[in-house]
């Protein structure tokens, strides 16, 4: 894609119109006690804007049009293709406001111009064309019978879903909750991230214009603490789909089983290892993958491979190419790297970068905040050599630009340091070798594994982790859909 000047982007951010109330069955309404918050650009320090702080009261309503709209049969009973049509449109609207959407992204979270064009928005309305597509492609099954019955297999919508929505991927990660969570019928009641609130309600305008029924989406901005106890306490919801920390989600599971054991469907941390194979020859491909890997976002991802595990020298191409990495203003092009998210997250940042000093990490590059005369959130990619695995910089989820290297000797040693983390969302693998990569592939324990690249796979794969990455929740594939039905069986005498 060819990138307009930075001034091009600019503009677009002085005119921007945000969408700053509660959107509740299908109207933008105040938050019911009249409360607003302060949405921050990280780039700048500046205030965007204020935006309804939503409490209790405001879920309670938001999930009485919710369930109003599923009962009423609004949405739920209208057929395959009548609701393929208006999530097609929706997808439209979105690529339509491609360069507002993007701008406003950028300026609301600090993600550079060039990633929020070229991928969150896109692929936002891919996700919304794609899960629009499955409506008519899962099929219901009847079971072999005896002869004098019927029996049928239906999958049905689950009623009102809840969705607790991460700051990291603001609208991508709306997409791939709300796109089969709306496919498969149900209604929903969604929560984006306070420090991120900006084109969720963008997005329930263009879904209302492209005439997704009143009630079937409400957002309530606000609060993680109030708003997500609201609905993991709520009574009546069906399910809670969460992305976030390990921390809240297993709050939220707690939550369900004080109330009603409604779904929850979990997509939590990640301490992701990349592991270069002693046999790779091209090691500026495997470079260039790693430092993305880590990189991408300002290592904001949950998939960040902050682990790197080599056997042979590669650093000296880490540090390279690590280097070449622009950070600033995220609305220049030219940047490879934006704002972190809000200063409060800037600062755990930049205690662990000082506890891998303490632990007697090797700084190779970075280190610490960069920028600081433009009131920004900005820390130089970090690159720390001689780490150990129980160093904390190699524990725990960091959630920022930081990387650590860490030498093995041998294929088990790789496994077992790459292994040993509560977690397992995602890992890579570079390898030149076939049997190789089949081998420790199927040994890593995590959600994903890529090989000789670093990725998350397509639309078509399932998204989602092991152990304490996740529970029960793929996101992405037909697997999203299914996991937001029940299945009933039908027996039929003849």
């Amino acid at each position: 894609m060819e990138f307009k000047s930075k001034e091009y982007y600019e503009q677009i951010a002085k005119e921007l119109c945000f969408q700053t109330r509660a959107f509740i069955g299908g109207m933008f309404v105040e938050a019911s006690q009249g409360k607003t918050f302060d949405t921050i650009n990280p780039a700048t320090g500046e205030k965007i804007t204020n935006v309804s702080g939503c409490g209790k009261e405001d879920v309670l309503n938001a999930e009485k049009e919710a369930r109003k709209a599923f009962e009423d049969g609004c949405w739920v009973k209208k057929s395959p293709a009548e609701k393929k049509e208006i999530l097609f449109r929706l997808s439209e609207l979105i690529m339509e406001h491609q360069e507002e959407l993007a701008v406003m992204e950028s300026v609301d979270s600090g993600k550079p111009i060039r990633d929020t064009l070229t991928g969150d928005i896109p692929d936002t309305a891919l996700t919304f064309r794609w899960h629009a597509e499955a409506i008519d492609k899962l099929e219901d099954a009847i079971t072999a019978g005896d002869g004098e019955h019927l029996s049928l297999v239906v999958r049905e919508p689950l009623g009102v879903v809840g969705a607790v929505l991460p700051w990291n991927f603001p609208l991508q990660m709306a997409a791939w909750k709300l796109a089969p969570i709306l496919a498969s019928g149900n209604s929903c009641v969604v929560k984006p991230a306070k420090l991120t609130s900006l084109t969720l309600l963008k997005l329930a305008e263009l879904a209302k214009e492209a005439g997704l029924p009143d009630g079937v989406l409400n957002v309530v901005p606000g609060d993680g603490s109030v708003i997500g106890e609201a609905l993991g306490m709520h009574p009546e919801l069906e399910a809670l789909t969460f992305t976030g920390s390990t921390e809240v989600g297993k709050k939220l599971l707690a939550m369900s089983g004080k109330t009603n054991a409604k779904r929850i469907l979990l997509e939590m941390g990640g301490k992701n290892p990349c592991i270069i194979m002693p046999d790779v020859k091209d090691l500026d491909h495997a470079a260039e993958e790693a430092v993305n890997a880590v990189f991408w976002n300002m290592g904001e991802n949950c998939t960040s491979n902050s682990r790197l595990l080599v056997h042979k020298d590669i650093k000296e191409k880490v540090v390279e190419k690590t280097k070449a990495l622009r950070t600033g203003n995220p609305l220049d092009p030219d940047n490879h790297l934006g704002a972190i998210v809000e200063k409060k997250h800037m600062n755990t940042i930049l205690n662990y970068i000082q506890k891998g000093k303490e632990e007697g990490g090797k700084l190779l590059c970075g280190g610490g905040p960069i920028l600081e005369e433009t009131g920004g959130n900005f820390i130089a990619p970090t690159v720390f050599d001689g780490v150990t695995p129980e160093m904390t910089i190699a524990k725990e989820e960091i959630f920022g630009p930081v990387l650590a290297i860490i030498e093995f000797q041998t294929e088990e040693e790789a496994l077992r340091i790459a292994n040993d983390t509560e977690y397992g969302l995602q890992a890579s693998l570079f390898t030149d070798d076939l049997s190789t990569a089949h081998r420790m592939s199927r040994a890593l324990r995590a959600g994903t594994v890529s090989v000789n690249c670093y990725s998350e796979g397509d639309i078509g794969t399932p998204f989602g982790g092991f152990r304490q990455s996740g529970f029960f929740s793929r996101d992405k594939s037909l697997q999203a859909n299914k996991q937001y039905t029940e299945l009933k069986t039908i027996w039929i005498q003849l």
